[in-house]
């Protein structure tokens, strides 16, 4: 893709995190990224706007760990680091 003045605006979005619980935050910033990157595309830029990037780690092991404790009566530390 070309654009007018080759220059590019790209916004990478994280989901939210793996407990799936939404609310109107979640509304209200993908409504406001939406706009900002239309408003990049009218000034004749590439742009992309590509929600879903992982970044909710901490969330993610909390669960993992609740799951693991349920299922396999284990904890992180009995897995260790490999």
């Amino acid at each position: 893709l070309k654009s007018n003045d080759d220059q590019k605006f790209v916004m990478v979005i994280p989901p939210p995190n793996v407990t799936g619980s939404l609310h109107l935050g979640h509304a209200l910033m993908a409504t406001i990224e939406d706009t900002i990157t239309r408003w990049h595309r009218m000034h004749g830029r590439v742009t992309l706007y590509l929600p879903g990037v992982d970044h909710a780690g901490i969330a993610t092991q909390v669960v993992v760990e609740k799951k693991l404790a349920r299922e396999k009566n284990l904890t992180r530390h009995d897995l260790g680091r490999d």
